[in-house]
């Protein structure tokens, strides 16, 4: 290969990287509900509502409340409706004579369900006061998917991420007011990120037909851990306490170049590698109180440690240079309150609300999730037609608050063809869940 192409090939890898630090990192990806009891909650007081399987999830020391041997199957189907706006993109080739022009193609608008199912599972065993139990979820995921002919195409266009993650769990009654609970988190994961490469040379500026393309893709299990701690200083309240672990993904794949032309040909091709991706450390503090028998209220503070992701870091199988992009994502925080009410011994009735900060920076916005600070609005309800089996149904509806992208990326830096594009473009984004989940208690 000879040096032009090598150095083509190397500004293309990069550019990968202008789509993978949102759709890895924001907090559009964690999927907060599990069940639908926490989706009629907007997510809120989970860590110390503790009062069906997703427990598990949210908190295992309240697993020793549930009284006997238990199963729980459920569904959240999520549509994200993910919209941006051309706000003047341009693109600067030397087919355009080094002059910018509009670059081609419609809006964004991402819509479409998807399902994220979850298991839990649990039982006391011998030693009083001790459960056991396993939890499986997806506790991250994205799907987006514009089409390969909008106006950002540049920056990403098909963004898929996977999660799934087993946890063992036990907890145990130290005393009546006291209890603890933790697991092991086996997290497998699974990514792809397309993004659409110029032709420097195509009259008039690059068009969807004249594109190549890029694909980076990997998977890879980590592990990480959680505990809880749940604590009752009376009939009427609880409080609960979660920390869940930050997990180190290295997702081994490949990058894919493929459908340049010309002197770009030699760029074609597949470089085997490696991907980082750090899922941050998460604490939730929630509070349920029972006013009356009927009403009860909630609520809950979270913190997200996603400074950790201060890079992304892709390492290739040949010994070519990493490619390295600083990220500067910073915590984030939730907050939210939530009720409950129940008419009859067979009905409850939920509500909640959620005010969730991004992670993201101005800066660093771009279009694999063009996230921003969230408000959730949830609703649900739960019928019981017996004293072992319960269904649940909720839903909410989260609006992200509108913003701007405003990104220069560069294309074939240092040759002959060098290449800038602007993606500029306005957000009008939300996202719901529809979820529905079954109980059952074993025993009497």
């Amino acid at each position: 290969m000879t040096a032009t192409a090598s150095s083509l090939r190397a500004g293309i890898a990069g550019l990968v990287l202008c789509a993978l630090p949102t759709a890895l990192s924001a907090g559009g990806i964690y999927v907060p509900m599990k069940g639908a009891k926490a989706t009629g909650l907007a997510n809120v007081g989970m860590a110390s509502l503790a009062d069906d399987g997703s427990t598990l999830f949210y908190n295992p020391a309240g697993m020793t409340r549930l009284g006997r041997p238990f199963a729980e199957l459920g569904v959240d189907l999520i549509s994200a409706r993910i919209g941006v706006d051309d706000a003047g993109s341009q693109a600067v080739t030397p087919g355009t004579a080094g002059i910018g022009g509009p670059v081609a193609g419609g809006s964004g608008d991402n819509t479409g369900w998807t399902p994220a199912p979850s298991l839990f599972l649990g039982a006391p065993i011998g030693l009083d006061g001790l459960w056991l139990g396993l939890a499986v979820t997806a506790p991250y995921g994205l799907g987006i998917d514009y089409g390969r002919s909008w106006f950002g195409r540049y920056d990403s266009y098909d963004n898929e991420l996977t999660t799934l993650n087993v946890a063992p769990t036990v907890a145990y009654r130290i005393s009546p007011r006291w209890s603890v609970g933790g697991g092991v988190d086996l997290q497998y994961a699974d990514a792809t990120l397309i993004s659409a490469l110029p032709d420097p040379l195509s009259p008039g500026g690059p068009s969807p037909a004249t594109d190549g393309r890029s694909e980076l893709s990997g998977d890879g299990w980590a592990a990480g851990f959680n505990l809880g701690l749940l604590f009752e200083p009376n009939a009427a309240t609880r409080i609960g306490l979660h920390y869940r672990s930050e997990i180190a993904h290295t997702l081994d794949g490949e990058l894919e170049v493929s459908g340049l032309r010309g002197p770009l040909e030699p760029a074609n091709g597949k470089r085997r590698s490696k991907t980082r991706l750090q899922l941050p450390a998460r604490v939730a503090l929630s509070a349920t109180h029972a006013i009356t028998d009927r009403w009860t209220v909630l609520g809950e503070v979270q913190w997200f440690g996603w400074d950790v992701f201060d890079e992304i870091r892709v390492q290739f199988d040949d010994g070519g240079t990493d490619l390295v992009r600083p990220q500067g994502w910073r915590q984030a925080w939730t907050s939210g309150v939530g009720v409950q009410y129940a008419p009859t011994d067979r009905w409850q009735l939920r509500a909640g609300i959620q005010y969730d900060q991004s992670p993201t920076t101005d800066a660093l916005r771009n279009t694999s999730i063009p996230d921003s600070d969230l408000l959730w609005l949830g609703l649900g309800a739960s019928y019981r037609p017996s004293e072992r089996l319960s269904v649940d149904i909720g839903y909410v509806r989260g609006r992200f608050a509108r913003e701007q992208i405003d990104l220069q990326l560069p294309f074939y830096d240092g040759t002959p063809l060098a290449t800038s594009v602007l993606v500029r473009g306005d957000t009008d984004s939300h996202v719901d869940t529809l979820s529905l989940t079954l109980n059952y208690r074993f025993g009497d």
